[in-house]
């Protein structure tokens, strides 16, 4: 559908969704009567009492290869200036020290949005969600420091037949403009997140769903297709094409009422088992395990929590903490519906599963009590350098490095964690995640030596070729040439990008 005929077609139902709000449409079976009437009144009082809390908030990811403006819904939750984002506007692939210039935009009805300095709080990956707070400026003597319309969620549940509320926010070319959705349950999904759907459609991605005595029970969570950022290239596709989908207040009160902040940095609880199966209806059948959820064990890590409890791989988890599994609709949910249960329980925490111990029939039980660890840390917080010259990012190496390459954790070396199309470095073939183990025959011991030694290579060697010795993620060690650029530009000199 082209521009034109997008407008024309979401021009209906704006125009009636404009007139609920001023009062000139009814939403009521019986048009012009009082009980219509009245409704449109607290519709409007409602609209207009809660549309300050949603707001724009936009950032630039300032990755190595150029610099992407991104602007997506966000909702105040406290009177501070304290706003929350879908996690899927800030993922983790996204290095937190290329994350900047944060702005929290306040939609006007009569001229330019206004644009409130911000910072990123961080991400809680407990919800899905991530934190953004506003930073005006200092009040002047006497004055109280500004204060925030903000949303306040409960947890209440809907059942099928409930009428519930979107209230979203159209994108940058509608001027950010709040709107609202009525819609109603038509059921309820079990899974890794519940999830409620909905007839009619809510708002767009990332904001708040009430329900029919307008308390927020529920916040919009990006599905696949569905419009995430309110930028130039999304026109209204929320109103063209409305989310069906809300997830339950339930889910984010813990990240709401504990959010990340500069004195409270979260770390994510771990036990050292990255890789686990939901079981099958058949294999459960095998195993007597009949209509009971159940997870089995893949690697257990040595050292970490599950392998210091006695938890060996292949095992298969049937209870936690004396209580089944939750269920979910499909046995792939099992595993990952375990991982956020987990997730929800601090470091130090102790969890005690029943296990059988072997996967076969007539195996008994036993229980294993595991006391849970700090996840190591994440490719995004690692520290970076960009060989601009020959077009790729090295980093610090990660646990998730080592277990990827069989690594011991003490191995030495930087990771490939980015490379430039049509540059050196991938004309030569270096891959992303590759491990470099030596530059120009000589061992890599960390990033910061990595980066001193390429740096003086380059500086007396600037045509020579550099010679990388790389560990590939299947397994295999192969050695890398890369031909530099035949010119004068100094190691770590801008470049033209792609």
């Amino acid at each position: 559908m082209n521009l034109m005929l997008a407008r024309r077609a979401v021009f209906s139902p704006l125009l009636v969704l404009l007139c609920a709000l001023s009062g000139c449409a009814s939403l009521g079976s019986s048009a012009g009567g009082s009980s219509t009437g009245q409704t449109t009144s607290l519709l409007k009082k409602f609209y207009d009492n809660v549309r300050p809390a949603l707001v724009a908030v936009q950032f630039d990811y300032d990755q190595e290869l150029g610099k992407h403006e991104i602007i997506g819904g966000g909702i105040v939750i406290r009177e501070d200036g304290l706003v929350m984002i879908p996690i899927d506007l800030v993922p983790l692939s996204f290095p937190d020290e290329q994350l900047k210039n944060f702005k929290i935009l306040v939609p006007s009805d009569t001229g330019d949005p206004e644009e409130v300095p911000a910072a990123f709080i961080g991400r809680d990956e407990r919800s899905d969600v991530a934190f953004i707070q506003a930073q005006p400026a200092a009040p002047t003597a006497g004055a109280a420091a500004p204060k925030w319309t903000a949303i306040h969620f409960l947890d209440r549940p809907v059942e099928v037949g409930d009428t519930v509320y979107g209230l979203g926010m159209l994108p940058k070319s509608a001027g950010y403009k709040p709107y609202l959705n009525q819609a109603v349950v038509a059921s309820k999904l079990r899974g890794e997140v519940p999830q409620v759907v909905v007839s009619g459609g809510v708002g767009n991605v990332g904001s708040p769903v009430f329900d029919s005595q307008f308390r927020a029970i529920g916040i919009v969570q990006p599905q696949t297709a569905e419009e995430l950022t309110l930028d130039a290239r999304n026109e209204l596709t929320s109103i063209i094409i409305p989310p069906h989908f809300f997830v339950p207040a339930s889910y984010y009160l813990s990240s709401i009422s504990n959010p990340p902040s500069a004195q409270n940095n979260l770390k994510m609880a771990w036990m050292g088992v990255p890789q686990m199966t939901g079981v099958n209806k058949q294999f459960s059948d095998f195993l007597g395990l009949t209509d009971r959820p159940a997870v089995q064990i893949g690697d257990v890590v040595p050292g970490y929590p599950a392998a210091l409890a006695g938890l060996e791989g292949g095992s298969i988890i049937v209870g936690m903490n004396g209580k089944p599994l939750r269920r979910g609709d499909m046995p792939e949910e099992l595993p990952l519906i375990l991982r956020r249960d987990l997730l929800q329980m601090k470091i130090g925490d102790k969890v005690t599963f029943t296990v059988l111990t072997a996967p076969e029939k007539g195996a008994t039980t036993k229980d294993v009590t595991i006391t849970l660890g700090e996840r190591p840390r994440q490719p995004n917080q690692a520290q970076r350098y960009f060989a601009k010259d020959l077009g790729f990012v090295a980093r610090e190496a990660v646990f998730l490095d080592d277990y990827t390459h069989k690594m011991k954790p003490d191995a030495k070396g930087v990771v490939v964690d980015l490379v430039k199309r049509d540059g050196a470095a991938a004309s030569a073939k270096l891959g992303e995640r590759d491990w470099i183990k030596q530059l120009n025959g000589q061992p890599v011991t960390d990033l910061n030596q990595f980066k001193q030694d390429y740096e003086a290579f380059r500086k007396a060697h600037a045509h020579d070729m550099v010679v990388l010795v790389v560990h590939r993620p299947a397994g295999r060690e192969e050695t890398i040439n890369i031909e530099p650029p035949q010119s004068d530009a100094a190691p770590g000199a801008p470049t033209e990008l792609p």
